[in-house]
């Protein structure tokens, strides 16, 4: 029997973490001891193991809820594991021709001079940019939810060059 913290440490997670799955339903709830601890066997560790890929391949908790539930009926899910990355393939496709507009119009907005308008223009390269519009709009609908395609101030610096953000717990 392991306690949370050497399950954290061993999935390298936060307690934390665990937690959240058990409250969002991806992991069971675990047997306490009288103390309160709670207890898990090493089929936890395994199982967060896949959470925590399936989480750095972009699949949501509720698809990620869903492929355990099936798992969980005796079936392997490796089905609508392909269905789910097709499905994100082509909206990562959309993303990208997305972002491809946005960083045109944004290095078309570094390459004009400002013209020379009235005092009142807060910036005549952003105010001139909105008559002209490339891209309808810098946001879409993913999966029910709609994303901001632009990256965060925090998310962009917090984030080195090539490495994709993982969950902090």
């Amino acid at each position: 029997m392991l306690t949370i913290g050497k399950v954290a440490r061993a999935a390298g997670l936060r307690a934390s973490a665990i937690r959240f799955y058990e409250s969002h339903g991806i992991l069971p709830k675990p047997v306490r001891l009288p103390n309160g601890y709670r207890t898990y066997g090493q089929e936890t560790v395994a199982l967060l193991g896949f959470v925590r890929r399936a989480e750095e391949l972009g699949i949501t908790l509720r698809d990620i809820g869903r492929l355990l539930a099936l798992a969980g009926q005796g079936r392997r899910p490796c089905c609508e594991v392909k269905e789910l990355a097709r499905r994100y393939i082509r909206e990562i496709d959309l993303k990208l021709n997305e972002l491809t507009r946005l960083r045109s119009q944004l290095q078309g907005l570094r390459r004009k001079r400002p013209a020379a308008t009235g005092l009142n223009a807060i910036c005549p390269l952003i105010q001139e940019s909105e008559a002209t519009p490339t891209c309808a709009s810098p946001s879409r609908s993913i999966r029910g939810r709609t994303r901001n395609l632009r990256p965060s101030r925090s998310a962009a610096h917090s984030i080195a060059p090539g490495r994709a953000a993982a969950p902090r717990w």
